[in-house]
């Protein structure tokens, strides 16, 4: 019988196949006897590629109905379209499912063919866990078919599977047309599955010799479950001395997995000979419960030696210092007549309290028929300055029952203080000046003092008025050394014409002594009253006889014609008394002007005062006299700046 060939994909398949080996293409169709039949010819192709040849098929069909002859019995024609395969609609029965090693989990998938052929629909998950195996029922289906599958999840047979949740999508397609496809999501949950962990110790019972401290391993199993636990550790004792340690504090036990932590213990030490056990109870809890274990402690402690004391002294034990310097000495121990060694600490003692102790070893351990030396540094507080202290001081050696003690002496002396030694000096000693301020350098001298002399400057003056400031105010003058201050006076000057002088008094202090020196400030003020007096009496004349000659400015004079006029007013003529009394007094302040000139050369000034009120009385008479007031206010103007010149020559003389 001739194989049947697919007309959807052309595959040949036995002549009784009901669906096409390759796209499960359903043959009867249209009824068990319409199925195409196929035959294979194969001829050669001699001009064939690089297989040699190809393979030509043909195909024959049967006599019965096709698209174009439709049988008797049916009323409408075949469609001429070609079937083609659609996405299938796939609806997950529940979408939780429970898988374990023991019992796999299966889920009912409702199937539906929506093409116009028989299609084979797969079901395959997308990206699995490696651990999920997955199978599913056959699911061929007829076009518009809709059937239920069973997908069965089960875990790889040999590996440990975590308890978990995890969503799996799962692709539905088509076998025809792999695009076709559409995706679906379950979610997968593997329980929780094992016993709790088992807690071990190693070793169950633990020797400590001549200690009281000790360590074991703590193991936790939990290679039976697929699940981790998360433990807090705690041990008790029922005598509760065992102090317990656990490194970590808390474990993470891995599901399928084994942990091992550390546990320290401390515990009492028996007496010296003696032996004990102790039961400690080692307890991890978690979430799920406790788990226990029980370690035995066993502490042994040999029998103490014959006790032989050491000896201790120092070299040397008579020590000296010089102020608060460091002073070395060593501490020998001698443990020769001792078959054992022995631990020692180091110490030091003073009754008052003001020696410091350090050694190269507080600890040690002598051993036996051994003599050891340790070096040692002493460091006390220094005196007072140029005094000298003797002080007491035992050195200690314990081995935790008894002590030994080796005496020592220590003589401690203090220079003397850099103030005392110290200098001060002020340059110049005498400062002359005209101004407010004067300038001083103080020299502070530390030549003799064998340390850094530290001093604040302070100063002031016999009058308390002036103001002193040293820039800087503090200083630190180093041994051998002189350091140079500046010095400012601020001092108000005396009056004009005037000299003052005031003693300063320079200190400087280091806060317990003080060193001083002494200076003079020396202030003149120039005197400007003489040439206030040239100037006053200088103007008030020239303004004074201005004034007198200022009526006859633009006027020619005739002499004949004054003396007329001058002759009619002695004869009683009364029109003639005006111009008079005018000609005369200007001559008569003229002649006053000159007179307060030459008033300068003397140093009363009593003839510019007379000039000067003469000048006043002339005006004022020549004004009752009816001369012109034009220059008369001039002429008193000049008058009184001229007095005024002429106080100042009388105030400057009696200065």
């Amino acid at each position: 019988m001739a194989d049947r060939i697919c007309s959807v994909c052309g595959a040949s398949n036995p002549p009784d196949a009901a669906f096409c080996r390759v796209c499960d293409t359903y043959f009867d169709w249209d009824g068990p006897g319409d199925a195409p039949k196929a035959t294979h010819d194969t001829a050669s192709n001699q001009g064939g590629g690089a297989a040699g040849g190809t393979a030509t098929t043909t195909a024959t069909t049967s006599t019965g109905p096709t698209a174009e002859q439709p049988s008797g019995d049916e009323t409408t024609p075949r469609p001429t379209t070609e079937p083609r395969a659609a996405v299938p609609v796939a609806l997950l029965e529940q979408t939780e499912v429970v898988v374990s090693p023991q019992a796999p989990g299966t889920v009912g998938i409702v199937l539906k063919n929506a093409s116009d052929i028989v299609d084979g629909i797969v079901v395959h998950p997308a990206a699995p866990p490696p651990w999920l195996v997955m199978t599913q029922e056959d699911a061929n289906l007829f076009p518009g078919e809709t059937r239920t599958v069973q997908v069965t999840f089960a875990t790889r047979p040999g590996v440990l599977v975590v308890a978990q949740q995890v969503d799996v999508p799962l692709v539905v397609r088509s076998s025809i047309d792999p695009a076709k496809l559409v995706e679906v999501s379950v979610q997968l949950t593997v329980p929780r599955l094992g016993p709790p962990p088992t807690l071990s110790p190693r070793p169950t019972l633990v020797h400590v010799n001549d200690t009281g401290e000790g360590q074991f391993t703590l193991s936790f199993d939990n290679r039976a479950a697929n699940y981790p636990h998360h433990y807090t550790l705690s041990a008790h004792d029922p005598e509760d001395v065992v102090r317990v340690g656990f490194l970590p504090p808390a474990v993470d036990v891995p599901a399928g997995g084994t942990v091992e932590t550390t546990v320290r213990f401390a515990a009492p030490e028996p007496e010296p000979g003696q032996e004990v056990s102790r039961q400690v109870t080692i307890t991890a809890t978690s979430e799920d419960g406790q788990v226990t274990s029980v370690v035995t402690i066993t502490q042994r402690t040999a029998a103490p030696p014959e006790r032989h004391p050491v000896a201790v002294r120092l070299e040397p034990s008579h020590l000296q210092a010089t102020g608060d310097g460091t002073v070395a000495f060593d501490v020998v121990i001698d443990n020769r007549a001792s078959d054992v060694g022995v631990a020692l600490s180091l110490g030091g003692r003073d009754p008052q309290r003001l020696v410091a102790f350090s050694f190269g070893e507080n600890r040690l351990v002598v051993g036996p028929h051994r003599v050891t030396t340790v070096h040692a540094l002493l460091r006390t507080a220094a005196p007072p300055p140029g005094t000298t202290q003797t002080r007491q001081f035992t050195v200690v050696a314990n081995d935790g029952e008894a002590e030994v003690e080796a005496p020592g002496v220590l003589e401690v002396s203090s220079r003397a203080a850099p103030i005392t030694t110290a200098r001060l000096q002020v340059e110049p000693s005498t400062l002359a000046t005209q101004e407010r301020h004067g300038v001083f350098g103080v020299h502070v001298d530390n030549r003799k003092g064998a340390d850094v002399l530290r001093v604040r400057l302070a100063g002031t003056d016999e009058f308390g008025r002036a103001r002193l400031t040293f820039t800087p105010p503090e200083v630190a003058v180093p041994a051998g050394h002189v350091v140079t201050v500046r010095l400012s006076v601020d001092s108000e000057p005396p009056p004009g014409g005037q000299t003052s002088s005031r003693r300063l008094r320079i200190t400087a202090s280091d806060g317990s002594a003080a060193v001083e020196a002494e200076a003079t400030l020396t202030q003149t003020s120039a005197d400007r009253r003489p040439a206030a007096k040239r100037w006053l009496v200088v103007l008030g004349s020239l303004l004074a006889m201005f004034g007198a000659v200022l009526p006859w400015l633009g006027t020619m004079i005739d002499p004949n014609s004054v003396v007329a006029v001058a002759t009619d007013a002695a004869e009683g003529d009364q029109a003639a008394i005006a111009p008079t009394a005018t000609a005369a007094s200007t001559v008569l302040v003229v002649l006053l002007g000159i007179m307060m000139l030459f008033g300068l050369n003397s140093t009363s000034g009593r003839g510019i005062r007379f000039a000067a009120v003469l000048m006043i009385l002339i005006a004022v008479g020549a004004a009752v006299a009816g001369a012109p007031g034009t220059g008369l206010v001039l002429v008193v103007v000049g008058a009184v700046l001229g007095f005024i010149g002429g106080v100042l020559a009388r105030s400057a003389r009696r200065t």
